[in-house]
């Protein structure tokens, strides 16, 4: 089954979250390709922005959140070109991880040149956080400050590191994580798609285990609600629908200053 749209394309998030819940159950009653997985989607505008600029797409082990920046609709956009590009990536079983280089380059092209030949769009990009599972192994990447955990047991790991300014300081002892939190170029992005000739994607991989949670978010999670929240909202979550709920459900609560999206992918024996 593959499944990409934009919660703007319907009157509201939760009529998105209802027809992502519908698509999900169709995929189990077909007996799609996408059928042992185990998955969790949610998205919200939040309570201060008019649009929601985020993009989540999912297809053949692929899983995508995107979160654009740009004026007018041109962050909606970039999110979505993003997003559509990058599900080719559903059809490749091969030459990992050199194939998802070569499809962020592509995507990123994509993005670049529109944005270059409308001065209309100049200036917009996107975050990306994907993974893609494929014969045990989770095959990951990310551009920007969208981020992708694992939780395994009780522990919640980060498989990324945010790309702004803030994060960059931290990561080379400028600052400590806990100020990093309200520096205030924390939400400037050192590195985003579309917005430079040449992607700069940080690409990693992890054999997965039975029973691993993994989590794709934009920062309109993590922006407001701490790891440890984010934590204690899967530990005693059960469903992966529900908890993606909860998840985008507790960033509205903490303010809702930014659109949310979140996915949640739990891996199953016969994911392996």
């Amino acid at each position: 089954m593959e499944y990409f749209i934009t919660a703007s394309q319907l009157r509201t998030a939760s009529d998105w979250n209802r027809m992502i819940a519908l698509k999900l159950q169709e995929s189990s009653s077909r007996g799609g390709g996408d059928r042992t997985m185990q998955v969790g989607i949610c998205t919200e505008v939040g309570n201060v922005r008019q649009q929601n600029q985020d993009s989540c797409g999912y297809a053949g082990g692929l899983f995508v959140v995107a979160d654009g920046m740009g004026g007018a609709q041109a962050g909606e956009i970039a999110s979505a070109i993003a997003v559509q590009q990058l599900m080719r990536l559903a059809d490749v079983s091969e030459g990992y991880p050199e194939a998802l280089s070569k499809a962020i380059e592509a995507a990123n092209a994509t993005v670049y040149n529109m944005a270059s030949a409308d001065e209309n769009y100049r200036g917009m990009g996107t975050t990306i956080a994907l993974i893609k599972l494929i014969n045990g192994m989770v095959y990951f990447a990310h551009i920007g400050d969208s981020r992708i955990y694992l939780k395994r047991g009780p522990q919640l790991t980060a498989l990324t590191f945010d790309h702004s300014v803030a994060a960059e300081l931290v990561r080379n002892g400028g600052i400590t994580e806990a100020e990093a939190q309200h520096h205030p170029q924390r939400h400037f992005l050192t590195r985003a798609l579309g917005t430079d000739a040449v992607a700069r994607p940080e690409i990693g991989q992890i054999a997965a285990q039975q029973g691993d949670l993994f989590l794709l978010c934009t920062d309109g999670l993590t922006g407001v609600v701490g790891p440890d929240a984010v934590n204690h909202i899967m530990e005693h979550g059960s469903e992966v629908q529900s908890m993606a709920e909860a998840l985008v459900n507790a960033a509205c609560e903490a303010g809702g200053p930014d659109n949310v999206s979140v996915i949640i992918v739990r891996i199953t024996e016969a994911d392996l």
